[in-house]
């Protein structure tokens, strides 16, 4: 198994008068280049969750005295 080669990639925000509004940065992996189907994978999967769901599971978690893993 290989593995992946990892990037940051940054970008500035500007205000319409060019002035900095915000930094943001992004990790980003290099799947691209070195993996091979059927070795280093056999699906790709990219779950998306809303901010509000996570909000409400960690509250809910706190609420009824729960224990939650990544």
């Amino acid at each position: 198994m290989n593995v992946i080669d990892s990037i940051w990639a940054f970008k500035l925000k500007r205000f319409p008068d060019g002035m900095v509004k915000k930094f943001k940065a992004r990790f980003c992996a290099r799947g691209d280049q070195e993996q091979l189907e059927g070795v280093d994978f056999f699906e790709t999967y990219a779950p998306v969750v809303q901010w509000t769901t996570v909000r409400l599971m960690l509250i809910l978690e706190i609420l009824l005295q729960l224990k939650s893993k990544q």
